[in-house]
């Protein structure tokens, strides 16, 4: 100890010292704040530094005792109460804690027993957590930001947590707002916790921030914001010391379970953008292929009871995030959001040999980044289950978004049908981009024509590149036909077949060239380098960007101009449904100077623009739908089934689906395009799921250096047979629940059992239960057969 104590008071000396000269000049109040900072950074740091070579946390006789909850909430004090919580705030430990009353539980903002962890860490020094970690979970908020000096231009490697921060609490009738200051970072916030009758809200609002020094000579700025990063975190082994048993839920693709101490510590943890990456960015490099994250909800479950948290604020610019014990040398489970205050992007400039990082300018775009917490309690008892929590985010959506039931619940075929595409040919020697009928009007009736005579008698067609614009590449906005696929009159005759819902799509999120009204040079989205915004194409050998002018994003600044056109096109056309491809799940911004649209301002235009033509259409298409449209769609297809299997993961989950099911009808993503049509085909059934085809009418050959290359899996006539198969087989084994909610979700321990059970109100529970290992299905225990939807039936 003696040893130790030395060591510190050598580098605080020696740090001192560094800031003497500063003593014989003139100095701001500003410098001295900073100065004082220094100081303090480095006292933490020495602290560091010594429990770095002799770390006494290692030693269990100088660990605190554990304390319970309701120790915990003894040396806290009320800061406000209602029908079903109260809240604590102990603002000698930064933390605030939520009880229920209904369950007694208690749910606090950082971990409790945080220094009083003993379990080992690093297995090669038998050694717990370090005091500095200590500190940095035992913080309610944390921050990035981005170094603006020409010579460095980055973010901070690691979050800055609030134990650097100086909090300073003001209390409420609703809670309390707290003040953090990051002197050393020049970074000042506030945010505020606020007890609301069914949760606790987590908010800061961006026009309370203050940066000292946003010059883009010397400058810092807030850049990331994590919410309390450590709300609801689980150790690995409870107060009695028993191995804590729970999980966590992200929003990956369907969504995906992540069991509490799970053994993968040696894995990266879990991150991903929510409604997917900022397409304005064009990545240096290929970007990994993974599902996108659709909803911005994550819970975590511990026994009967669980958090549900929502970003409610700012989620078009947030990650959902997670971590489990052993991760990050920590002995927690935690799930968060972390808000992405400020956008960036990376170019590299001729002559540079690394990348260049650049900040989105000037002030904060989004006016509030919040969370809000959602206490969830098992209703028979036993463990909460996933289908709990998507009902907490299902009755959100319900209250707060407005989404209703659709009256267009049934079973149905979903078909991704597509038109035309420019085919690189010669004439007379010449080369031309010839437009070319992949699959006409005429050529589509027959599709349906040979599903109806194998038993398919509903379809929902979702048809693709259908007018010579789209066909061209070009913005297009207006209900006319192609003549390449057979014209106006085959169109009608083709959209009027009896038992089709044709949904003609325009796809308005690229431009290959320019045209009335949508120009290259003013309509594309600009990059926060201040670059054009081209989609560009990756080398599948080495993840590099392909030569060639890439497609144009379209700015956000035209969404109103193309909706209102095609809308109006179509009612004068007599066309009562639509579909607006990309725009349902890509989210972009546009940075140029003139008129700055951040992801968070798009994403309000979609939403006026999608619940605009829900008003004026007779039904709207999504094909993929982030969680901001659902309540403004009445039918989404291509939701997938599966996540992207990170690693930290344990097992898949119908999470999405869970959400909406009897709400929303939807489709599961093509099964065709699958590597594994069964598993597909079995995930699609157990998660309620209608089956989904991507169908063309000519052979694949005539797609090869095309636009379509990579729908070589579509000809028709090899899957007419296996999709009506399934679609009967759905119609047999979840025909009689499309207005059901789906009120459990079971998965064996093998994974191979898959147990949904169905609800509604006056009417007894449906069990659905799927075997992918024996390709079975039972419902309320009898057998259904599904052996012929089986590629080369039972095995």
């Amino acid at each position: 100890m003696h040893n130790r104590n030395y060591k510190k008071a050598i580098v605080f000396g020696l740090c001192l010292t560094m800031l003497m000269p500063l003593g014989s000049m003139a100095v701001t109040s500003a410098d001295s704040e900073e100065d004082t900072a220094a100081v303090e950074d480095a006292v933490e740091a020495a602290d560091e530094i010594t429990s770095g070579d002799e770390d006494t946390t290692g030693s269990e006789d100088e660990l605190p005792e554990k304390i319970t909850d309701e120790q915990a909430a003894a040396m806290a004090e009320k800061l406000s109460e209602n029908n079903n919580f109260i809240l604590y705030g102990d603002e000698k430990n930064g933390r605030l804690g939520l009880y229920v009353k209904s369950s007694g539980a208690y749910w606090w903002t950082s971990p409790i027993n945080v220094a009083s962890e003993d379990q080992v860490v690093d297995p090669e020094k038998g050694m717990a957590m370090k005091k500095a970690l200590r500190k940095q979970i035992a913080s309610s908020c944390a921050i990035k930001v981005g170094d603006l000096r020409q010579e460095k231009r980055t973010e901070s490697a690691a979050p800055i947590y609030s134990n650097k921060a100086t909090a300073k609490w003001t209390k409420n009738d609703k809670g309390a707002v707290i003040e953090y200051n990051y002197k050393s970072d020049g970074v000042k916030l506030k945010v505020h916790y606020e007890l609301c009758e069914d949760s606790l809200y987590v908010y800061m609002n961006s026009s309370e921030v203050e940066e000292a020094n946003t010059s883009l000579v010397d400058g810092k700025i807030l850049t990331k914001l994590q919410l309390c990063p450590y709300f609801a975190a689980a150790p690995a082994v409870d107060y009695n010391g028993n191995p804590t048993s729970g999980y966590m839920i992200i929003p990956d693709g369907s969504g995906a379970v992540i069991n509490y101490n799970n053994g993968k510590g040696t894995y990266p943890d879990y991150e991903q953008q929510v409604y997917g990456r900022d397409y304005t960015m064009v990545p240096l490099q290929a970007p990994r292929v993974t599902e996108q994250a659709y909803l911005p909800v994550l819970s975590t479950v511990n026994g009967s009871n669980g958090i549900v948290a929502v970003a409610t604020d700012g989620d078009a610019n947030v990650y959902a995030r997670a971590q489990v014990s052993g991760q990050n040398k920590q002995v927690y489970n935690n799930c968060y959001f972390e808000f992405e205050t400020r956008s960036s992007d990376a170019f590299y400039m001729s002559g540079v040999a690394n990348k260049l990082n650049v900040f989105e300018k000037g002030d904060i775009k989004t006016e509030r980044f919040g969370v809000h917490y959602y206490p969830v309690t098992s209703k028979d008892g036993g463990t909460v289950n996933y289908a709990d929590c998507a009902e907490v985010y299902r009755n959100y959506l319900i209250d707060e978004k407005g989404l209703k039931k659709q009256n267009s619940l049934g079973n149905k075929l979903y078909m991704d049908l597509y038109g035309g595409v420019l085919k690189r040919t010669s004439i007379l020697g010449l080369p031309f981009n010839l437009k070319t009928e992949i699959t006409g009007f005429d050529q589509a009736g027959k599709i349906v024509e040979a599903l109806k005579g194998k038993g398919v008698n509903s379809f929902n067609v979702n048809y693709n590149d259908w007018t010579n614009a789209s066909i061209k590449g070009n913005i297009s906005t207006k209900a006319k036909a192609s003549g390449t696929l057979g014209g106006n009159s085959a169109f009608t005759d083709f959209i009027n077949t009896d038992g089709v819902q044709v949904y003609p799509s325009m796809n308005n999120f690229t431009m290959d060239r320019s045209s009335a009204g949508y120009w290259t040079l003013t309509s594309t989205a600009i990059r926060i380098s201040n670059a054009y915004s081209r989609q560009s194409s990756y080398s599948l050998s080495f993840g590099v960007t392909k030569k060639g002018v890439a497609p144009a994003l379209l700015s956000p600044d035209k969404y109103s101009k193309t909706f209102e056109e095609m809308i109006s096109s179509y009612q004068d056309k007599g066309i009562d449904r639509v579909g607006f491809g990309y725009l349902s799940s890509r989210l972009v911004g546009d940075y140029t100077k003139k008129k700055t649209y951040c992801r968070d301002k798009t994403m309000n235009v979609l939403v006026d623009e999608y619940k605009n033509a829900n008003s004026n259409m007779g039904a709207v298409l999504a094909d993929e739908a982030n969680a901001y449209i659902l309540p403004y769609v009445s039918t989404v297809s291509s939701i997938p089934v599966s996540s992207s299997g990170y690693d930290i993961t344990d097992f898949d989950i119908p999470f999405y689906q869970m959400v909406i099911h009897g709400y929303v009808p939807y489709a599961s993503s093509a099964i065709n395009k699958s590597s594994n049509t069964d598993e597909t085909f079995m995930l699609a059934l157990a998660s309620g799921s209608q089956m989904h085809y991507d169908f063309t009418y000519v052979d694949s050959d005539v797609l090869q250096d095309t636009d379509y290359n990579d729908l070589y899996y579509t000809n028709y006539k090899g899957w007419t047979a296996a999709a009506a198969s399934q679609y009967k087989a759905a119609k047999n084994v979840i025909g009689g629940v499309a207005d059901y909610t789906i009120s459990k979700y079971e998965v064996s321990g093998d994974g191979n059992v898959l147990t949904t059970t169905y609800s509604k109100e006056g009417k007894d529970d449906v069990i659905v239960e799927i075997d992918k290992k024996n390709a079975t299905a039972t419902v309320d225990g009898k057998n259904v057969n599904i052996s012929n939807c089986i590629e080369g039936g039972l095995k």
